[in-house]
């Protein structure tokens, strides 16, 4: 038995109706930016969603790449994924640590607000394993909490409930050699407690 967290689409999306509504919009929408903005650089053949919950932003990888794949450890999120989205293919895994993929073999990664939920020793194996199934010259997209002053659980405890912010800088460091090509904040829905909900961070292998 394990109390670990289990993971739904309020936690996932953490409000609702027309404010959901139009975070998904705005999210979709820089989405799409950053990934026309890697494919004008290198070709995007197959692209991944590390982390992909129910599949919110996954289809839009499928505008540019032919061929998609969202990760994530949810069985429920998983299956929720496959009946809304259909067209595309999502994989449950034990954990992100471990892609069933071969090395260099994504043009582009996605992972939107995945890692400020883990620990700094977890979140470090997840970057190390995007790094391997990244082809030369392809592209990472990191949409994370980057206000160093905000951590809420117990990194001990990471499973139950955990947030913490990294600077832009920590993220850098650890997914060298790739290089920092673009950021810019994430935007959603006015009123919104906090003004500052994260950076995008679009990296060059």
């Amino acid at each position: 038995m394990t109390d670990r967290k289990t993971w739904t689409p309020s936690d996932v999306v953490d409000v609702s109706g027309p404010p959901a509504l139009l975070r998904n919009y705005l999210e979709q929408r820089d989405v799409r930016a950053y990934l026309q903005e890697a494919a004008a650089r290198h070709r995007v053949q197959r692209a991944y969603d590390v982390g992909c919950g129910f599949g919110r932003l996954t289809p839009v990888l499928s505008e540019v790449a032919a061929e998609v794949i969202g990760f994530e450890r949810e069985a429920a999120l998983v299956e929720t994924a496959r009946r809304l989205v259909p067209a595309l293919k999502f994989e449950r895994v034990a954990t992100l640590e471990h892609l069933p993929v071969p090395g260099a073999s994504a043009d582009f990664v996605l992972t939107f607000t995945v890692l400020q939920h883990m620990p700094d020793a977890r979140a470090e194996a997840v970057l190390a394993e995007i790094l391997r199934v990244i082809a030369p010259g392809g592209h990472l997209l990191l949409v994370e909490e980057t206000d160093e002053t905000l951590e809420a659980g117990d990194p001990a405890n990471a499973d139950r409930g955990y947030t913490h912010g990294r600077a832009v800088a920590w993220y850098a460091h650890r997914v060298q050699p790739a290089s920092l090509v673009a950021t810019s904040p994430r935007r959603i829905e006015p009123g919104y407690p906090r003004p500052n909900v994260g950076t995008y961070m679009l990296f060059q292998k």
